[in-house]
């Protein structure tokens, strides 16, 4: 997105020693590396988290605050409200929504609204304390990662699969480890790599389990990979390419980059109907869906996949290729982004 933004002066305020800075050092965008990374959001991490990003305002002195991820909305009202700044937030988690409505936000503060998808929109329009807020759709952007030469594609392991997220109880992780094991029980043979961040003893709790269902061999803990757009040499892409699918567990919210991933690599996600993720792969036909988050369902689905022929996945993966080219091209999604912002900050003026 910052790529295409066209002529907006930007800084980006984030935590220091990310890998996200390098990137942007590059891009010579300025990096103002004072927000602290908090997981409670209230006492004295939110006070330091405000003044991280009042540090920035400062420094930066912008025309409007752009919140890449609206949970942090209550840390950057101070920064805000002594600058006389409008925010724009963009929502990508269901739960967010309902957490802006409990904040009641200002209209003189919050003056615009991102959703990442349809479903997230209708979410947002669902509460009335968001009624006065301006709301704009608009999916995520996405580049594909480069394509290897021929003779450098890494080889497809037809029963291998993915799950990559960060973990966390909420996410249903145990669920694809329950269903390894189900499926080892039943003769299946499936191996299945996951991926994402997390605290230690959610991982060991998850291989604890995994040995319990008998599973532990045919599952594999990678931890925190690189995203494509890094070019390091374990990207997700360039592990995806090595599956034949990517699960995407049944309690998550919003539709998510990896799957986005999955198709760049060549892999069908599979994806539960009562997430956030279907809206998409409904749209682009382009993927399997499981009725409900159990461990039934998911076997079934992961059967079905594994059993579709060469010319089925191609056919799935174009199809998701063919949507992405349609709806997340990074220049339109640059200045459709730059004009909301463009917007809001010619709004504020008038109102000032």
């Amino acid at each position: 997105m910052i790529e295409h933004l066209g002529d907006i002066e930007l800084a980006v305020c984030c935590p220091p020693a990310r890998p996200l800075m390098s990137e942007l050092e590059k891009r010579k965008i300025r990096v103002l590396p004072y927000f602290r990374a908090l997981e409670d959001k209230r006492g004295w991490e939110h006070l330091l988290a405000a003044a991280g990003v009042l540090r920035g305002a400062v420094g930066f002195r912008p025309d409007v605050l752009y919140l890449n991820q609206v949970d942090c909305y209550r840390v950057v009202l101070l920064a805000a409200f002594l600058h006389g700044l409008p925010i724009v937030g963009h929502v990508r988690k269901l739960e967010d929504a309902a957490y802006l409505a409990r904040a009641r936000p200002s209209p003189h503060r919050l003056r615009g609204l991102i959703a990442a998808s349809p479903a997230m929109l209708e979410k947002l329009r669902s509460f009335p304390q968001l009624d006065h807020i301006t709301m704009h759709c608009h999916y995520d952007c996405y580049v594909r990662a480069f394509e290897p030469r021929a003779q450098n594609v890494p080889q497809r392991t037809p029963n291998r699969i993915a799950c990559i997220g960060r973990l966390m109880p909420k996410t249903g992780q145990d669920v694809p480890v329950e269903v390894v094991g189900l499926l080892k029980r039943n003769g299946e043979d499936v191996e299945c790599w996951m991926m994402g961040d997390s605290e230690r003893d959610l991982v060991d709790r998850l291989l604890r389990r995994a040995a319990d269902v008998g599973a532990a061999s045919r599952i594999a803990w990678l931890g925190t990979r690189d995203a494509a757009w890094l070019g390091t040499r374990d990207d997700i892409v360039a592990i995806l390419r090595t599956c034949t699918a990517l699960v995407c567990p049944p309690h998550h919210g919003a539709p998510r980059r990896v799957m986005f991933e999955a198709w760049d690599a060549g892999a069908v996600p599979i994806v539960c109907a009562e997430s956030g993720d279907a809206e998409i792969v409904t749209a682009a036909d382009a993927g399997i869906l499981y009725d409900e988050g159990t461990p039934q369902a998911l076997a079934a689905a992961i059967r079905e996949t594994l059993h579709l022929d060469r010319d089925e996945i191609a056919c799935l993966v174009a199809n998701g290729r063919a949507w992405l080219a349609g709806n997340c091209d990074a220049k339109r999604y640059g200045a459709a982004i730059a004009r909301v912002l463009r917007e809001t900050c010619s709004e504020a003026a008038k109102k000032s």
